[in-house]
This record gives structure tokens, C-alpha cells and sequence, in this order.
């Protein structure tokens, strides 16, 4: 059996035809649990509605208040019956082999996370963006390819082990950006053994304006994602070093405008990683005008 767990916030307009594409699955054995975060546009109603049509289990949770994304997913995981968690966001799609082609993948090795190749598509047009599956080289490259982003898995793509999610502490509630990135770093650091199916059985919806003026809160999740795994030994020394200093550069760049002073940690904790003069030098030009503003 596998547990579906889906996260749901203002998901009424894209909800139908993701809870369609798993009452097409070929594999049978699962249950639902989709879990609203707040909203009140009729997601429970669409939720009733569809148990009504399927055998499998169906259980709707609510938020009386907005907690976010981490801490839903979480709330789901936490409510399934089933060793196995299927994850789907509230408006991407699945292929009607997906859930049968993970569970095969389980089958052929000692997986605790499985996941599938994604295909990217514009929401309001539905062509084609982008297609999400790793190479050989980069399967080969386990961790090293997860860190660099050479290795990307999307979040809906993904089957992992309950016992896994509960060994790394779940979802990071601290993050509401790159919050994948550092489960799958967790995962993989706890000592996850990942698989991919070979199939491109995830949908993933990207709508035009979601990422509109996320650019400095991206970063900066990077920055402290990098920054978290200085001491993994596992990655080459100078791979955690670069990537932790140039992405507390690219955090301090982009606030520097707006906030100084927010911006003059980032610069003072790049130098602390690399000892970098420009680092340092950014960092004092930030505080100066922190002060001549204040």
C-alpha cells in the first residue's frame, strides 16, 4: 500500500484534474490523504466528491490557519496508515503507470526513495518547458549531483519510506523555499539510497508569476542550505566551500538595496567560509549605509 499525501492551499481550480490522474493509476493499493492549509475555496467539498467515486480510502485534514507548505506536507505524512508516501502538490499531474513504475523500482533494490523523471509545462498554454530526468553520470555521482543541482527531483515525482521521513525530522518547517533541495540533502546524508524509475511520469506545473519577486528569499534559502553542510564529509572540501560562499554572495547582492544590514550578514558569512577580502569588503560598505540610513 502506498499513502498519497497531498498538500492543499486555494487548490479548487487545479485540485479535479490532479485528484484525476490518480483514480488512473494502474497500481491500485493506495490511500489519500490531502490536507488543506487554511483556504476555504471548496477543497473539501472536490475531496468528497472524489472519494465518492473510488474505493481506496480518502481523508481530508484541515489548518484552521495558514501554516505553509512544509509543515502540510508534514501534517499528511504524519496521518498515513503505510510505510510508503507518495508526495503530489494540489496542481501536478501524474501518468497513469507512475505509482506502478515506483513500486517496481522499490521491488528491484533496497530503495528508501524512489522518484520518476519530470515534465515541466506552462500552466495557462500547456506546452512543454522542460524535461527533469538525471544521467547516468549524475545517478553515478550520488551525493555530489544532489548538491550541485546537476541531480533535481521534483517533489511530486517522489515515493520515499515513513521511516525515513521521520529519521530526518521531516520536513524543514524553516523553509519555504529550496525546502526539497534540503530534505533530499537530509535524506541522502541519513544514508538514503535513491532510485529513478527511467519513466517520465510527473507533470509538474509552472505557472508565469509564481516566482515574481522570490529572488532574494530563494537565494537566501540556498545560502542557508549550503551553509549547513560545510562538515559533510562526504562532498569535496572545496565543492561545500564554493558553493556555501558564492550563494551568501549572491543572498548579499541581492538585498543590499533594500536592506544593508540584512545583506552585511550574508558578506560577513561568506567571509567567514573563504576568508574572502571582497566578502569582507562588501560587508563594511553594507554597514556603512545601514548607518548613514538610520
Amino acid at each position: 500500500m502506498i499513502s498519497i499525501c497531498i498538500p492543499a492551499y486555494n487548490a479548487a481550480r487545479f485540485l479535479p484534474e490532479t485528484l484525476a490522474t490518480i483514480e488512473t493509476q494502474t497500481f491500485p493499493n493506495w490511500e489519500l490523504i490531502v490536507v488543506e492549509d487554511g483556504s476555504e475555496d471548496g477543497t473539501e467539498a472536490l475531496v468528497g466528491k472524489f472519494a465518492e467515486t473510488v474505493s481506496q480510502p480518502v481523508q481530508y485534514l484541515r489548518h484552521a490557519e495558514n501554516r505553509g507548505l512544509t509543515t502540510t506536507r508534514n501534517t499528511g505524512i504524519a496521518a498515513a496508515k503505510h510505510e510508503w508516501i507518495a508526495i503530489l502538490d494540489a496542481d501536478d499531474l501524474w501518468e497513469p503507470s507512475h505509482l506502478a513504475q515506483c513500486v517496481e523500482t522499490l521491488s528491484a533494490g533496497s530503495y528508501s526513495l524512489v522518484h520518476a523523471g519530470s515534465v515541466l509545462f506552462d500552466s495557462d498554454s500547456g506546452h512543454i518547458l522542460e524535461q527533469r530526468a538525471p544521467s547516468v553520470a549524475a545517478r553515478d555521482d550520488l551525493p555530489n549531483s544532489v548538491f550541485t543541482q546537476d541531480y533535481i527531483i521534483q517533489p511530486s515525482s517522489v515515493v520515499l519510506q515513513k521511516s525515513l521521513w521521520e529519521k530526518v525530522g521531516g520536513f524543514n518547517t524553516g523553509f519555504q523555499h529550496v525546502e526539497d533541495l534540503e530534505m533530499w540533502l537530509r535524506c541522502l546524508r541519513a544514508g538514503a539510497k535513491i532510485g529513478y524509475t527511467g519513466h517520465l511520469t510527473c507533470r509538474y506545473r509552472k505557472h508565469a508569476a509564481a516566482m515574481s519577486g522570490e529572488s532574494y528569499p530563494m537565494a537566501a534559502a540556498f545560502a542557508q542550505v549550503y551553509a549547513q553542510h560545510l562538515d559533510w564529509e562526504a562532498l569535496p572540501h572545496g565543492l561545500r566551500k564554493a558553493r556555501a560562499f558564492n550563494s551568501a554572495m549572491a543572498a548579499g547582492r541581492l538585498s543590499w538595496r533594500k536592506n544593508p544590514k540584512q545583506a552585511r550578514g550574508h558578506f560577513y558569512a561568506a567571509w567567514q567560509i573563504a576568508r574572502n577580502p571582497i566578502a569582507l569588503a562588501a560587508a563594511a560598505f553594507c554597514s556603512t549605509v545601514s548607518l548613514c540610513r538610520s
